[in-house]
C-alpha cells in the first residue's frame, strides 16, 4: 500500500474530465490525480488519511447536480467517524462573488426525491419510480368497485431488496475508479450514497454525494476527516 501511494505521489499531472478540471496548486505535494474508467479522481494524503473524490455532472428526474465520488482510507492507529453532512462546497461564480453550494446527505436528498414522488402522485396519479437512491420501492395499483360502481384505488408500496441492492451495486460500481489501489482490499466499505461512518484502522470507505448545480468558474469542495479539511478545487469553465 505505501510503496503503491509513493508511486502515485511521484506522478502529479493535471487532467480533465467533462466540464471539470481537477486544479492542484503548485508545488502541493500531497496530492495526484488520475484517470480511472474515464473519469478523474484526486487523491490527497495528509496524516493519517488518503482522501480521494471525483466530480462530474449528474441529471436525473429530481435536479442537475455535481455528483462527487468520494474514497476515505484510515491509514493511521485509531479509528474515526465521517460525517458527510459536514462536507461542503463553495462556488466561484463569474461575478467574482463566492456562493455556497447546496451539499445534499443522504437524509436530506432522500426527503427531496419523497417530496418530489408525492407531488408527481398528486398531478399524475401515479408513481414513476425512484432512482437508484430510492430503488428497491414498487408502487402497485389495485382498482375496486364499491357500491354504485364507483371505483376506488388502493396504492401498496412495498420493498424488494433484490432490486434494492442492484440498484446500490450498480451506484457505486460507477464510481469504483481506484485501479490498483483498491484490488484484493476487502477493507473497503462500500456505501453507494454516504452516510455517518466510523472508520477504523486499515480500512476505507466509497461511495458519492450530490451538490445542487450552479454555474460558475471554480468549485471547491471540504471534506472533513479527523482534525483536516482535506480540499479540492474543480475549473468548471474549461470543457472537452
Amino acid at each position: 500500500m505505501k510503496r503503491l501511494l509513493l508511486l502515485f505521489f511521484t506522478c502529479l499531472i493535471i487532467q480533465e474530465i467533462h466540464a471539470q478540471t481537477f486544479m492542484p496548486a503548485e508545488n502541493d505535494t500531497t496530492v495526484i490525480s488520475e484517470y480511472y474508467d474515464g473519469r478523474i479522481w484526486a487523491y490527497r494524503q495528509i496524516g493519517n488519511f488518503v482522501v480521494g473524490m471525483t466530480n462530474y455532472k449528474e441529471k436525473d428526474d429530481y435536479g442537475r447536480y455535481y455528483q462527487i465520488g468520494i474514497f476515505i482510507k484510515n491509514i493511521g492507529e485509531e479509528s474515526t467517524t465521517f460525517y458527510p453532512e459536514e462536507v461542503t462546497a463553495d462556488l466561484y461564480d463569474n461575478w467574482g462573488d463566492t456562493v455556497a453550494l447546496t451539499v445534499y446527505s443522504y437524509e436530506r436528498y432522500m426527503k427531496k426525491i419523497k417530496r418530489a414522488q408525492a407531488w408527481s402522485m398528486a398531478l399524475l396519479g401515479f408513481s414513476s419510480g425512484l432512482n437508484a437512491g430510492m430503488a428497491g420501492y414498487q408502487t402497485t395499483y389495485t382498482t375496486t368497485y364499491r357500491a354504485g360502481h364507483i371505483p376506488y384505488t388502493q396504492v401498496h408500496t412495498t420493498y424488494n431488496y433484490a432490486a434494492a441492492s442492484a440498484a446500490r451495486m450498480a451506484a457505486t460500481t460507477q464510481i469504483l475508479t481506484l485501479g490498483k489501489l483498491m484490488e484484493n482490499d476487502r477493507n473497503i466499505k462500500s456505501q453507494g450514497y454516504l452516510k455517518t461512518t466510523t472508520i477504523h484502522s486499515d480500512e476505507a470507505i466509497i461511495g458519492y454525494m450530490n451538490i445542487k448545480r450552479k454555474n460558475g468558474k471554480i468549485m471547491r469542495v471540504n471534506i472533513p476527516i479527523g482534525n483536516q479539511v482535506y480540499s479540492f478545487d474543480w475549473d468548471l469553465s474549461k470543457k472537452k
